[in-house]
Protein backbone atom coordinates (compact mmCIF):
# COMPACT_ATOMS: atom_id res chain seq x y z
CA UNK A 1 0.00 0.00 0.00
CA UNK A 2 1.29 3.53 0.60
CA UNK A 3 2.84 5.77 3.24
CA UNK A 4 -0.73 7.58 3.34
CA UNK A 5 -1.91 4.33 4.36
CA UNK A 6 0.42 3.54 6.83
CA UNK A 7 0.27 6.89 8.90
CA UNK A 8 -4.11 6.78 9.13
CA UNK A 9 -3.12 3.08 10.99
CA UNK A 10 -1.01 4.55 12.99
CA UNK A 11 -3.34 7.46 14.01
CA UNK A 12 -6.09 4.81 14.46
CA UNK A 13 -3.62 3.01 17.50
CA UNK A 14 -5.48 4.98 20.31
CA UNK A 15 -8.99 3.76 18.62
CA UNK A 16 -8.29 0.13 18.03
CA UNK A 17 -6.89 -0.63 21.49
CA UNK A 18 -10.23 0.91 23.06
CA UNK A 19 -12.09 -1.54 20.83
CA UNK A 20 -9.94 -4.67 21.62
CA UNK A 21 -7.77 -4.30 24.19
CA UNK A 22 -4.59 -3.86 24.64
CA UNK A 23 -3.86 -7.65 24.30
CA UNK A 24 -5.24 -7.58 20.91
CA UNK A 25 -3.53 -4.79 19.09
CA UNK A 26 -0.21 -5.65 17.75
CA UNK A 27 2.21 -2.44 16.85
CA UNK A 28 5.89 -3.25 17.48
CA UNK A 29 7.42 -3.99 13.83
CA UNK A 30 9.09 -6.42 15.31
CA UNK A 31 6.56 -8.78 16.55
CA UNK A 32 4.21 -7.63 13.47
CA UNK A 33 7.34 -9.10 11.54
CA UNK A 34 7.52 -12.46 13.08
CA UNK A 35 3.69 -12.60 12.90
CA UNK A 36 2.86 -12.17 9.26
CA UNK A 37 6.00 -14.49 7.78
CA UNK A 38 5.14 -15.92 5.22
CA UNK A 39 6.65 -19.66 3.33
CA UNK A 40 6.17 -17.77 0.17
CA UNK A 41 8.45 -16.14 -1.91
CA UNK A 42 6.49 -12.91 -0.89
CA UNK A 43 6.11 -10.72 1.51
CA UNK A 44 4.11 -7.77 2.69
CA UNK A 45 3.89 -6.24 6.35
CA UNK A 46 1.31 -4.71 8.08
CA UNK A 47 1.06 -1.51 9.76
CA UNK A 48 -0.71 -3.25 12.54
CA UNK A 49 -2.47 -6.73 13.71
CA UNK A 50 -5.54 -6.85 15.45
CA UNK A 51 -7.32 -9.79 16.91
CA UNK A 52 -11.11 -9.01 17.83
CA UNK A 53 -12.81 -11.71 20.08
CA UNK A 54 -16.55 -10.62 19.67
CA UNK A 55 -18.37 -9.68 16.44
CA UNK A 56 -19.31 -6.15 18.17
CA UNK A 57 -15.46 -5.63 17.89
CA UNK A 58 -15.23 -6.76 14.11
CA UNK A 59 -17.90 -4.47 13.34
CA UNK A 60 -16.28 -1.51 15.23
CA UNK A 61 -12.68 -2.20 13.80
CA UNK A 62 -14.34 -1.42 10.16
CA UNK A 63 -16.20 1.34 11.18
CA UNK A 64 -12.65 2.78 12.68
CA UNK A 65 -10.97 1.39 9.34
CA UNK A 66 -13.70 3.01 7.31
CA UNK A 67 -13.53 6.50 8.89
CA UNK A 68 -9.75 6.74 7.93
CA UNK A 69 -9.88 4.83 4.60
CA UNK A 70 -7.46 2.26 5.49
CA UNK A 71 -8.12 -1.79 4.27
CA UNK A 72 -8.42 -4.63 6.05
CA UNK A 73 -7.15 -8.06 5.35
CA UNK A 74 -9.30 -10.64 7.91
CA UNK A 75 -7.38 -14.18 8.10
CA UNK A 76 -8.86 -16.70 10.23
CA UNK A 77 -5.85 -18.88 12.23
CA UNK A 78 -3.28 -17.89 9.13
CA UNK A 79 -1.71 -21.65 9.20
CA UNK A 80 -2.96 -22.02 5.19
CA UNK A 81 1.28 -22.48 4.81
CA UNK A 82 2.28 -22.48 1.36
CA UNK A 83 -0.68 -20.60 0.41
CA UNK A 84 -0.34 -17.27 2.11
CA UNK A 85 -0.36 -17.14 6.17
CA UNK A 86 -1.17 -13.91 7.56
CA UNK A 87 0.29 -11.82 4.86
CA UNK A 88 -2.25 -9.61 2.46
CA UNK A 89 -2.20 -9.11 -0.99
CA UNK A 90 -0.62 -5.58 -0.50
CA UNK A 91 1.88 -3.15 1.84
CA UNK A 92 0.53 -1.75 5.11
CA UNK A 93 -3.09 -1.99 6.69
CA UNK A 94 -4.72 -3.69 9.34
CA UNK A 95 -4.85 -7.41 9.36
CA UNK A 96 -7.12 -8.87 11.27
CA UNK A 97 -6.67 -12.37 12.80
CA UNK A 98 -9.49 -13.92 14.21
CA UNK A 99 -7.84 -16.40 16.06
CA UNK A 100 -9.73 -15.02 19.62
CA UNK A 101 -13.14 -15.85 18.34
CA UNK A 102 -12.85 -19.37 18.67
CA UNK A 103 -16.18 -20.61 20.61
CA UNK A 104 -18.28 -23.61 19.54
CA UNK A 105 -21.88 -22.56 20.17
CA UNK A 106 -23.60 -25.44 19.28
CA UNK A 107 -23.53 -29.39 18.20
CA UNK A 108 -26.69 -30.92 16.95
CA UNK A 109 -26.06 -34.59 17.81
CA UNK A 110 -29.14 -35.48 15.72
CA UNK A 111 -28.77 -33.28 12.67
CA UNK A 112 -25.18 -33.69 12.32
CA UNK A 113 -23.81 -30.03 12.48
CA UNK A 114 -21.65 -27.80 14.73
CA UNK A 115 -22.61 -23.79 14.60
CA UNK A 116 -18.77 -22.36 15.21
CA UNK A 117 -16.51 -19.23 14.95
CA UNK A 118 -13.25 -18.62 12.67
CA UNK A 119 -11.30 -19.22 15.26
CA UNK A 120 -12.32 -22.89 16.51
CA UNK A 121 -9.05 -25.07 15.14
CA UNK A 122 -9.77 -28.69 14.11
CA UNK A 123 -7.99 -29.57 16.99
CA UNK A 124 -10.11 -27.66 19.26
CA UNK A 125 -13.45 -29.58 17.58
CA UNK A 126 -12.44 -32.78 17.56
CA UNK A 127 -11.34 -32.58 21.16
CA UNK A 128 -14.52 -31.17 21.99
CA UNK A 129 -16.41 -33.89 20.24
CA UNK A 130 -14.41 -36.77 22.15
CA UNK A 131 -14.81 -35.01 25.40
CA UNK A 132 -18.47 -34.26 25.03
CA UNK A 133 -19.01 -38.27 23.80
CA UNK A 134 -20.15 -37.00 21.03
CA UNK A 135 -21.43 -39.84 18.17
CA UNK A 136 -19.87 -37.21 15.13
CA UNK A 137 -16.89 -37.02 13.20
CA UNK A 138 -15.50 -34.01 11.82
CA UNK A 139 -13.04 -34.04 9.22
CA UNK A 140 -9.45 -32.38 9.55
CA UNK A 141 -7.39 -31.21 6.91
CA UNK A 142 -4.07 -32.62 6.46
CA UNK A 143 -2.05 -30.13 7.08
CA UNK A 144 -2.37 -28.42 10.86
CA UNK A 145 -4.12 -29.16 13.79
CA UNK A 146 -4.40 -25.78 14.66
CA UNK A 147 -5.54 -24.44 10.94
CA UNK A 148 -8.96 -23.02 11.21
CA UNK A 149 -12.42 -24.88 10.43
CA UNK A 150 -13.99 -22.25 9.22
CA UNK A 151 -11.11 -20.73 7.19
CA UNK A 152 -9.94 -23.72 5.70
CA UNK A 153 -13.48 -24.30 4.07
CA UNK A 154 -14.01 -20.62 3.00
CA UNK A 155 -10.65 -21.19 1.14
CA UNK A 156 -12.34 -24.72 -0.32
CA UNK A 157 -9.86 -26.29 1.48
CA UNK A 158 -9.91 -30.20 0.99
CA UNK A 159 -10.21 -33.44 3.86
CA UNK A 160 -9.92 -36.79 3.53
CA UNK A 161 -12.82 -38.72 4.97
CA UNK A 162 -16.64 -38.70 3.15
CA UNK A 163 -17.18 -35.19 4.43
CA UNK A 164 -14.13 -33.99 2.62
CA UNK A 165 -15.90 -31.58 0.59
CA UNK A 166 -15.14 -28.61 3.61
CA UNK A 167 -16.58 -26.00 1.42
CA UNK A 168 -19.84 -28.53 0.65
CA UNK A 169 -20.07 -28.78 4.58
CA UNK A 170 -20.88 -25.07 5.13
CA UNK A 171 -24.33 -23.98 5.58
CA UNK A 172 -25.82 -21.08 7.01
CA UNK A 173 -23.20 -17.78 8.20
CA UNK A 174 -23.07 -14.79 10.33
CA UNK A 175 -21.27 -12.31 7.94
CA UNK A 176 -20.04 -8.91 8.77
CA UNK A 177 -20.10 -6.81 5.81
CA UNK A 178 -17.58 -3.73 4.95
CA UNK A 179 -20.07 -1.82 6.34
CA UNK A 180 -20.49 -3.48 9.33
CA UNK A 181 -23.95 -5.05 8.64
CA UNK A 182 -24.28 -8.42 9.99
CA UNK A 183 -25.83 -10.54 7.69
CA UNK A 184 -27.84 -14.13 8.06
CA UNK A 185 -27.36 -16.55 4.48
CA UNK A 186 -29.85 -19.15 4.18
CA UNK A 187 -32.57 -17.33 2.77
CA UNK A 188 -35.39 -17.71 5.34
CA UNK A 189 -36.81 -15.46 8.35
CA UNK A 190 -33.93 -13.32 9.67
CA UNK A 191 -33.33 -14.49 13.26
CA UNK A 192 -36.09 -17.32 12.96
CA UNK A 193 -35.04 -19.78 10.14
CA UNK A 194 -35.04 -22.91 11.63
CA UNK A 195 -32.84 -24.71 8.35
CA UNK A 196 -30.16 -22.08 8.54
CA UNK A 197 -27.50 -24.73 9.10
CA UNK A 198 -29.67 -27.77 7.66
CA UNK A 199 -30.84 -26.90 4.18
CA UNK A 200 -28.14 -24.90 1.97
CA UNK A 201 -30.06 -23.46 -0.58
CA UNK A 202 -32.54 -21.18 1.17
CA UNK A 203 -34.91 -18.66 -0.86
CA UNK A 204 -33.52 -16.69 -3.83
CA UNK A 205 -29.94 -16.96 -4.94
CA UNK A 206 -27.86 -19.11 -3.19
CA UNK A 207 -25.73 -16.61 -0.76
CA UNK A 208 -23.08 -18.78 1.28
CA UNK A 209 -21.24 -18.75 -1.80
CA UNK A 210 -20.93 -14.84 -2.19
CA UNK A 211 -18.77 -15.05 1.06
CA UNK A 212 -16.22 -17.94 -0.03
CA UNK A 213 -12.66 -17.46 -1.42
CA UNK A 214 -14.41 -13.92 -0.95
CA UNK A 215 -13.63 -9.65 -0.09
CA UNK A 216 -17.56 -9.29 0.60
CA UNK A 217 -17.52 -9.99 3.58
CA UNK A 218 -16.07 -11.17 7.43
CA UNK A 219 -17.70 -14.73 8.62
CA UNK A 220 -18.43 -14.44 12.05
CA UNK A 221 -20.22 -17.49 12.28
CA UNK A 222 -20.92 -21.04 10.07
CA UNK A 223 -22.67 -23.53 10.75
CA UNK A 224 -20.27 -27.07 9.41
CA UNK A 225 -21.83 -30.39 9.04
CA UNK A 226 -20.36 -33.67 10.70
CA UNK A 227 -20.73 -37.30 10.01
CA UNK A 228 -21.62 -39.63 12.33
CA UNK A 229 -19.18 -42.08 13.66
CA UNK A 230 -19.58 -45.60 11.43
CA UNK A 231 -20.35 -48.51 12.99
CA UNK A 232 -17.41 -50.33 11.09
CA UNK A 233 -13.87 -48.38 10.36
CA UNK A 234 -11.05 -49.69 8.39
CA UNK A 235 -7.77 -48.18 6.67
CA UNK A 236 -6.59 -49.58 3.34
CA UNK A 237 -2.61 -48.90 2.30
CA UNK A 238 -1.76 -49.19 -1.15
CA UNK A 239 1.92 -49.49 -2.94
CA UNK A 240 1.54 -49.16 -6.89
CA UNK A 241 4.01 -51.85 -8.34
CA UNK A 242 3.06 -51.93 -11.77
CA UNK A 243 4.93 -50.39 -14.98
CA UNK A 244 4.54 -46.97 -15.18
CA UNK A 245 2.97 -47.77 -18.31
CA UNK A 246 -0.16 -49.03 -16.72
CA UNK A 247 -1.08 -45.92 -14.69
CA UNK A 248 -3.30 -44.75 -16.91
CA UNK A 249 -5.25 -47.50 -16.44
CA UNK A 250 -5.03 -47.59 -12.61
CA UNK A 251 -5.95 -43.70 -12.66
CA UNK A 252 -9.61 -44.79 -14.11
CA UNK A 253 -9.91 -48.03 -12.51
CA UNK A 254 -9.93 -45.52 -9.47
CA UNK A 255 -11.56 -43.07 -10.73
CA UNK A 256 -14.50 -45.74 -10.82
CA UNK A 257 -14.07 -47.15 -7.37
CA UNK A 258 -15.10 -43.79 -6.21
CA UNK A 259 -17.77 -43.78 -8.64
CA UNK A 260 -19.68 -46.61 -7.28
CA UNK A 261 -18.95 -45.69 -4.06
CA UNK A 262 -16.34 -48.60 -2.95
CA UNK A 263 -13.77 -45.72 -2.20
CA UNK A 264 -15.87 -43.48 0.00
CA UNK A 265 -12.94 -41.61 1.30
CA UNK A 266 -10.87 -38.99 -0.71
CA UNK A 267 -7.46 -40.20 -0.83
CA UNK A 268 -4.15 -38.10 -1.75
CA UNK A 269 -2.55 -40.26 -4.55
CA UNK A 270 1.59 -39.00 -3.28
CA UNK A 271 4.35 -39.96 -5.73
CA UNK A 272 7.56 -41.46 -4.58
CA UNK A 273 9.22 -37.59 -3.28
CA UNK A 274 6.13 -36.50 -1.65
CA UNK A 275 6.47 -39.46 0.58
CA UNK A 276 10.61 -39.25 1.17
CA UNK A 277 9.26 -35.30 2.56
CA UNK A 278 7.76 -37.35 5.32
CA UNK A 279 9.98 -40.19 5.98
CA UNK A 280 13.31 -38.33 5.62
CA UNK A 281 15.65 -35.15 5.16
CA UNK A 282 16.78 -34.12 2.45
CA UNK A 283 19.78 -35.78 0.80
CA UNK A 284 22.19 -32.58 0.18
CA UNK A 285 25.17 -34.96 0.19
CA UNK A 286 23.72 -36.76 -3.26
CA UNK A 287 23.18 -33.71 -5.08
CA UNK A 288 26.62 -33.76 -6.88
CA UNK A 289 26.40 -29.90 -7.97
CA UNK A 290 22.94 -30.05 -8.80
CA UNK A 291 20.57 -27.85 -7.67
CA UNK A 292 18.01 -30.76 -7.60
CA UNK A 293 18.09 -34.80 -7.77
CA UNK A 294 19.67 -37.00 -10.71
CA UNK A 295 16.24 -39.60 -11.43
CA UNK A 296 19.00 -42.19 -10.51
CA UNK A 297 19.93 -40.59 -7.17
CA UNK A 298 16.36 -39.99 -6.40
CA UNK A 299 15.95 -43.54 -7.24
CA UNK A 300 18.40 -44.88 -4.61
CA UNK A 301 17.18 -42.52 -2.26
CA UNK A 302 13.63 -44.08 -2.76
CA UNK A 303 15.05 -47.09 -2.21
CA UNK A 304 16.61 -47.10 1.12
CA UNK A 305 13.54 -46.46 2.49
CA UNK A 306 11.25 -49.09 0.81
CA UNK A 307 9.25 -46.24 -1.23
CA UNK A 308 6.94 -47.25 -4.03
CA UNK A 309 6.49 -44.93 -7.17
CA UNK A 310 2.73 -43.96 -5.44
CA UNK A 311 0.90 -44.66 -2.49
CA UNK A 312 -2.01 -43.86 -0.77
CA UNK A 313 -3.88 -44.37 2.15
CA UNK A 314 -7.73 -44.51 2.25
CA UNK A 315 -10.80 -44.97 5.05
CA UNK A 316 -13.26 -47.67 4.92
CA UNK A 317 -16.63 -46.73 6.63
CA UNK A 318 -19.94 -48.11 6.95
CA UNK A 319 -21.75 -51.39 8.19
CA UNK A 320 -20.38 -54.41 8.88
CA UNK A 321 -21.37 -55.85 5.41
CA UNK A 322 -20.23 -52.31 3.65
CA UNK A 323 -16.65 -52.48 4.45
CA UNK A 324 -16.49 -56.12 3.87
CA UNK A 325 -17.87 -55.17 0.44
CA UNK A 326 -15.48 -52.01 0.19
CA UNK A 327 -12.34 -54.47 1.21
CA UNK A 328 -13.03 -57.03 -1.53
CA UNK A 329 -13.25 -54.44 -4.25
CA UNK A 330 -10.29 -52.39 -3.45
CA UNK A 331 -8.52 -56.08 -3.51
CA UNK A 332 -10.04 -57.05 -6.75
CA UNK A 333 -9.17 -53.75 -8.27
CA UNK A 334 -6.30 -52.13 -6.75
CA UNK A 335 -4.17 -55.72 -6.05
CA UNK A 336 -4.30 -55.57 -10.03
CA UNK A 337 -1.38 -52.71 -9.56
CA UNK A 338 0.09 -53.09 -6.66
CA UNK A 339 -0.41 -54.50 -2.97
CA UNK A 340 -2.89 -53.01 -0.73
CA UNK A 341 -3.22 -54.19 3.03
CA UNK A 342 -5.98 -53.27 5.89
CA UNK A 343 -4.39 -51.93 9.14
CA UNK A 344 -6.82 -50.12 10.66
CA UNK A 345 -6.89 -52.17 13.34
CA UNK A 346 -3.92 -50.60 14.50
CA UNK A 347 -5.69 -47.79 16.20
CA UNK A 348 -8.03 -49.93 18.45
CA UNK A 349 -7.09 -50.90 21.76
CA UNK A 350 -7.68 -54.27 22.37
CA UNK A 351 -5.17 -57.51 21.90
CA UNK A 352 -5.03 -57.29 18.15
CA UNK A 353 -5.07 -53.76 17.92
CA UNK A 354 -1.64 -53.60 20.43
CA UNK A 355 -0.56 -57.01 18.33
CA UNK A 356 -0.75 -55.33 14.92
CA UNK A 357 1.02 -52.45 16.54
CA UNK A 358 3.86 -54.86 17.61
CA UNK A 359 3.79 -56.53 14.15
CA UNK A 360 3.97 -53.49 11.82
CA UNK A 361 7.86 -52.40 12.70
CA UNK A 362 9.07 -56.60 11.88
CA UNK A 363 6.66 -56.20 8.68
CA UNK A 364 8.04 -53.32 7.19
CA UNK A 365 11.17 -54.20 7.80
CA UNK A 366 11.03 -57.59 6.06
CA UNK A 367 9.17 -55.50 3.43
CA UNK A 368 12.24 -53.46 3.15
CA UNK A 369 10.90 -50.16 4.81
CA UNK A 370 12.49 -48.20 7.01
CA UNK A 371 11.26 -47.39 10.72
CA UNK A 372 9.78 -44.21 9.77
CA UNK A 373 7.01 -45.64 8.21
CA UNK A 374 6.05 -47.28 11.22
CA UNK A 375 5.88 -43.82 13.16
CA UNK A 376 3.68 -42.28 10.28
CA UNK A 377 1.37 -44.90 10.67
CA UNK A 378 -1.40 -44.10 13.49
CA UNK A 379 -1.58 -40.31 12.37
CA UNK A 380 -2.46 -41.33 8.93
CA UNK A 381 -4.90 -43.73 9.68
CA UNK A 382 -6.38 -40.98 12.57
CA UNK A 383 -7.05 -38.56 9.59
CA UNK A 384 -9.42 -40.51 8.21
CA UNK A 385 -11.24 -40.82 11.24
CA UNK A 386 -11.36 -37.09 11.59
CA UNK A 387 -8.66 -36.60 14.21
CA UNK A 388 -5.95 -34.06 13.29
CA UNK A 389 -2.53 -33.97 13.29
CA UNK A 390 1.11 -32.01 12.89
CA UNK A 391 3.10 -35.07 11.63
CA UNK A 392 2.84 -34.36 7.84
CA UNK A 393 2.82 -30.47 7.82
CA UNK A 394 6.29 -31.33 10.02
CA UNK A 395 7.63 -31.92 5.84
CA UNK A 396 7.99 -28.94 5.03
CA UNK A 397 11.38 -28.37 6.96
CA UNK A 398 12.79 -31.96 5.43
CA UNK A 399 15.04 -29.31 2.72
CA UNK A 400 15.50 -25.87 4.69
CA UNK A 401 16.19 -27.84 8.37
CA UNK A 402 18.36 -30.11 9.29
CA UNK A 403 15.74 -31.83 11.17
CA UNK A 404 11.67 -31.97 11.36
CA UNK A 405 10.27 -30.34 14.96
CA UNK A 406 8.43 -32.57 16.99
CA UNK A 407 6.54 -30.18 18.98
CA UNK A 408 5.55 -26.41 18.17
CA UNK A 409 5.62 -26.81 14.46
CA UNK A 410 5.26 -23.04 12.35
CA UNK A 411 7.07 -22.95 9.09
CA UNK A 412 6.21 -19.73 8.45
CA UNK A 413 7.89 -18.56 11.85
CA UNK A 414 10.43 -20.82 11.25
CA UNK A 415 11.31 -19.53 7.48
CA UNK A 416 10.09 -22.57 5.58
CA UNK A 417 10.50 -21.73 2.20
CA UNK A 418 7.08 -23.58 -0.17
CA UNK A 419 4.76 -23.17 -1.94
CA UNK A 420 1.83 -24.85 -3.67
CA UNK A 421 -0.23 -24.59 -6.71
CA UNK A 422 -3.07 -27.21 -7.31
CA UNK A 423 -4.99 -27.16 -10.31
CA UNK A 424 -8.18 -29.00 -11.19
CA UNK A 425 -8.18 -31.99 -13.35
CA UNK A 426 -11.05 -34.31 -15.15
CA UNK A 427 -10.56 -37.64 -12.95
CA UNK A 428 -9.78 -39.59 -16.56
CA UNK A 429 -6.26 -41.06 -17.55
CA UNK A 430 -5.98 -38.87 -20.30
CA UNK A 431 -5.88 -35.64 -18.24
CA UNK A 432 -4.45 -37.04 -15.47
CA UNK A 433 -1.48 -38.02 -17.53
CA UNK A 434 -1.30 -34.89 -19.13
CA UNK A 435 -1.35 -32.68 -16.11
CA UNK A 436 1.54 -34.49 -14.61
CA UNK A 437 3.35 -35.05 -18.20
CA UNK A 438 3.12 -31.08 -18.33
CA UNK A 439 4.24 -30.56 -14.39
CA UNK A 440 7.23 -32.72 -14.63
CA UNK A 441 8.65 -30.52 -17.68
CA UNK A 442 7.94 -27.11 -15.73
CA UNK A 443 9.82 -28.74 -12.55
CA UNK A 444 12.55 -29.58 -15.06
CA UNK A 445 13.38 -26.50 -16.24
CA UNK A 446 13.49 -24.80 -12.95
CA UNK A 447 15.46 -27.57 -11.85
CA UNK A 448 13.36 -28.61 -8.59
CA UNK A 449 12.49 -32.21 -7.70
CA UNK A 450 8.97 -33.21 -8.88
CA UNK A 451 6.38 -33.30 -5.52
CA UNK A 452 3.15 -34.06 -6.48
CA UNK A 453 0.31 -35.41 -5.02
CA UNK A 454 -3.21 -36.59 -6.96
CA UNK A 455 -6.41 -35.59 -4.53
CA UNK A 456 -9.42 -37.20 -5.61
CA UNK A 457 -11.53 -34.84 -5.06
CA UNK A 458 -14.85 -36.45 -6.44
CA UNK A 459 -15.72 -38.91 -9.07
CA UNK A 460 -15.39 -36.39 -11.45
CA UNK A 461 -12.48 -34.58 -11.00
CA UNK A 462 -8.99 -34.32 -8.90
CA UNK A 463 -6.49 -32.42 -7.53
CA UNK A 464 -3.09 -32.32 -8.89
CA UNK A 465 -1.36 -30.58 -6.05
CA UNK A 466 2.53 -29.65 -6.74
CA UNK A 467 4.77 -27.80 -4.98
CA UNK A 468 8.33 -27.00 -4.49
CA UNK A 469 10.67 -26.29 -1.42
CA UNK A 470 13.09 -23.72 -1.50
CA UNK A 471 15.56 -21.70 0.78
CA UNK A 472 13.46 -18.66 2.04
CA UNK A 473 16.04 -16.76 3.06
CA UNK A 474 18.11 -17.07 -0.10
CA UNK A 475 16.65 -14.73 -2.89
CA UNK A 476 18.19 -16.38 -6.00
CA UNK A 477 16.41 -19.66 -4.59
CA UNK A 478 13.13 -17.10 -3.77
CA UNK A 479 13.31 -16.32 -7.23
CA UNK A 480 13.84 -19.51 -8.43
CA UNK A 481 10.13 -20.55 -6.68
CA UNK A 482 8.21 -17.48 -7.80
CA UNK A 483 9.55 -18.21 -11.36
CA UNK A 484 8.66 -21.97 -11.26
CA UNK A 485 4.74 -21.13 -9.62
CA UNK A 486 4.23 -18.29 -12.18
CA UNK A 487 5.09 -20.40 -15.58
CA UNK A 488 3.13 -23.37 -13.83
CA UNK A 489 0.14 -20.83 -13.57
CA UNK A 490 0.45 -19.99 -16.85
CA UNK A 491 0.34 -23.48 -18.29
CA UNK A 492 -2.56 -24.89 -16.17
CA UNK A 493 -4.20 -21.83 -17.05
CA UNK A 494 -3.70 -22.07 -20.41
CA UNK A 495 -4.76 -25.93 -20.76
CA UNK A 496 -8.16 -25.14 -18.90
CA UNK A 497 -7.16 -26.61 -15.32
CA UNK A 498 -7.50 -23.66 -12.84
CA UNK A 499 -6.41 -23.67 -9.45
CA UNK A 500 -8.63 -24.64 -6.75
CA UNK A 501 -7.39 -21.81 -4.59
CA UNK A 502 -4.81 -18.84 -4.93
CA UNK A 503 -1.29 -17.89 -3.53
CA UNK A 504 -1.97 -14.58 -1.61
CA UNK A 505 1.36 -13.51 -4.25
CA UNK A 506 -1.40 -14.72 -7.16
CA UNK A 507 -4.93 -13.80 -5.98
CA UNK A 508 -5.09 -9.79 -7.32
CA UNK A 509 -4.90 -11.96 -11.04
CA UNK A 510 -7.30 -14.93 -9.96
CA UNK A 511 -9.47 -14.21 -12.62
CA UNK A 512 -7.36 -12.50 -15.54
CA UNK A 513 -8.35 -15.68 -17.80
CA UNK A 514 -11.89 -15.15 -16.96
CA UNK A 515 -12.53 -11.56 -17.20
CA UNK A 516 -16.47 -11.27 -17.52
CA UNK A 517 -16.72 -12.81 -14.28
CA UNK A 518 -13.81 -10.92 -12.95
CA UNK A 519 -16.01 -7.70 -14.01
CA UNK A 520 -18.95 -9.14 -12.78
CA UNK A 521 -17.31 -9.43 -9.15
CA UNK A 522 -15.79 -6.07 -9.27
CA UNK A 523 -19.55 -4.88 -9.41
CA UNK A 524 -20.85 -6.45 -6.84
CA UNK A 525 -17.24 -5.71 -4.40
CA UNK A 526 -18.30 -1.35 -5.54
CA UNK A 527 -21.86 -2.10 -4.32
CA UNK A 528 -21.00 -3.81 -1.27
CA UNK A 529 -17.70 -1.85 -0.28
CA UNK A 530 -17.32 1.34 -2.68
CA UNK A 531 -14.26 1.85 -0.94
CA UNK A 532 -12.74 -0.75 -1.51
CA UNK A 533 -11.52 -1.37 1.79
CA UNK A 534 -12.00 -5.19 2.84
CA UNK A 535 -8.89 -7.49 1.07
CA UNK A 536 -8.73 -5.26 -1.63
CA UNK A 537 -6.96 -7.82 -4.35
CA UNK A 538 -8.42 -10.98 -2.79
CA UNK A 539 -9.46 -13.40 -5.73
CA UNK A 540 -9.47 -11.29 -8.54
CA UNK A 541 -11.24 -8.07 -6.77
CA UNK A 542 -9.49 -4.82 -7.67
CA UNK A 543 -6.03 -3.58 -5.90
CA UNK A 544 -6.17 -0.27 -4.91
Amino acid sequence: MNIGHEHAVLGLEHELRTIVGADGLVTDPSAIEMRSRSCLPFKATPTCMVYPSTVEQVRAVLAAAQRADVPVWPVSTGKNFGYGERTAAYEAGITMVLERMNRILHVDEELGYAVIEPGVTYKQLNDHLKSSGSRLWADTAGSTKFASVLGNALDKGRGLTPMADHFGALCGMDVVLPDGTLVETGGGPEGNNQVRHTYKWGVGPYMDGLFVQSNLGIVVRAGIWLMPAPEVFDFAAFEYKASPDRLGAFIDDLRELVMCRALRSFPHLANDFAMMCILAQYPHEMLGGRRHLSDQSAATWRKTHGVAQWTFGCGLYGSREEVRYQRRMLRKVLGRYGMIQFIGAAIRDDWYGRLVRKAAPIANRMLGKSPEFTNVMIPAINLYRGIPTDEFVRQAYFKSHTQKPATDIDPARDRCGMVWIGPVVPFTSTHVLKALSLTKRIFDRHEFDFFVEVIVESARSVIVLVGVFYQREDPADAARAKAWYDEALAAYTEHGYPPYRATTMSTPHALDANPRVRDLLASIKRAVDPQNLLAPGRYGTPMR
